[in-house]
């Protein structure tokens, strides 16, 4: 009972401090711009492209009907409401070497490092930028806003990732109790935001999420947090280029305007989750690795195009465009091609005006 009283009162804090914290007029992570992933940039599609991520992993089901939301958001809240038991069974000093400092490289051993990429440091990004998207359309307390949808895309991807399990699990105290908040706290500290947008030049790369017709499956979908990070005695025009989602990508980015830059990379991306052996009767899960590598154009820091090789699910090469990649007027349109393993093409067109595009797959 004390722990949760606990946890109530850090989420009461941190509600506290959305709704005092300074509202300035600086953008960091979303300047309203009208092309690439900008266009797309808004808590809509932070929900659909985070809170499904893991719908991207091949051996996950994800036709959106047939996951067990119900069931998932359960199991999840029985855990956290029950995390000393949790990690008692799972062994505490297992917890903290695995799901929360990093004591290991072995891959059935670092669950901590999805936790500080994409809920440390990518959540804190998307608390940010939210609250800049609910700020530049005029809405009152942003941050309390993207407080809000920050709470709404945690829990749900967490609930998605539960999927139909029942049953003990440490992943969502780790994510939901620890890094989450900790993400939320980190970028509220003055200087944070700026440090790693104007000297890492980070910003969200997610892609174009799509439901295929006729299997109703979600495909394109999936979070990407872009770092353009300076290197030394080469001047501005070149820079290590770092991707990371579900995927860890390492390249080389060159501008070659005084707004574009191109971007080569390759890397690695998960392919299957792995249950982790184990004999606490916790879930465990790991990812397996396949190659991947891409080429990225971008503009002010909003990608407009992709050409993907390898990745997710198997694909064999995916493309994405972007809104104003291509002047079509007052037409804010998104394509995007598929080359699945079976070669099947899948051909999707996307707007800036709903967050799930429509795809056909072309047999």
């Amino acid at each position: 009972m004390k722990f949760r009283a606990g946890v109530h009162l850090v989420l009461f804090q941190l509600l506290l401090l959305s709704c005092l914290h300074a509202q300035d007029s600086t953008c960091f992570f979303y300047h309203g711009y009208p092309y690439g992933t900008e266009a797309n940039y808004n808590p809509l599609s932070l929900i659909m492209n985070g809170s499904f991520d893991i719908l991207q992993i091949e051996n996950r089901n994800n036709k959106l009907f047939s996951l067990c939301i119900a069931n998932g958001a359960r199991n999840v809240f029985d855990n956290i409401t029950h995390p000393s038991s949790r990690i008692a069974q799972y062994g505490a000093h297992h917890f903290w070497t695995t799901e929360v400092f990093p004591t290991s490289i072995k891959l059935q051993n670092t669950q901590y490092w999805p936790n500080y990429k994409l809920h440390l440091i990518g959540g804190g990004m998307s608390y940010i930028g939210i609250a800049e998207w609910y700020r530049l359309h005029g809405f009152s307390y942003p941050k309390t806003m993207s407080f809000a949808t920050m709470v709404i895309y945690h829990y749900l991807n967490e609930t998605v990732e539960n999927n139909d399990y029942v049953g003990p699990t440490v992943d969502p105290i780790a994510d939901l109790l620890i890094f989450d908040p900790a993400g939320i706290l980190l970028f509220s500290i003055d200087g944070v935001p700026e440090f790693f947008s104007k000297t890492l030049n980070a910003a969200d790369w997610s892609n174009q999420p799509l439901i295929s017709f006729p299997e109703k499956t979600l495909v394109n979908n999936g979070q990407i947090f872009s770092f353009k990070i300076p290197l030394p005695f080469v001047g501005d025009k070149w820079k290590l280029l770092y991707l990371t989602g579900v995927e860890g990508v390492l390249g080389l980015s060159y501008r070659y305007n005084e707004t574009d830059w191109l971007s080569v990379g390759g890397g690695l991306v998960a392919r299957d989750l792995v249950e982790v052996e184990n004999t606490t009767g916790v879930r465990t899960q790991t990812t397996s690795l396949i190659y991947t590598g891409g080429i990225y154009y971008d503009r002010n820091n909003s990608l407009l195009a992709s050409l993907v090789l390898g990745g997710a699910r198997g694909y064999i090469a995916k493309t994405n465009i972007y809104p104003g990649l291509f002047d079509l007027g007052p037409l804010p349109l998104g394509v995007v091609f598929l080359l699945q393993k079976n070669y099947t093409v899948l051909f999707g067109i996307c707007t800036s005006f709903s967050p799930l595009g429509l795809a056909y797959a072309f047999r």
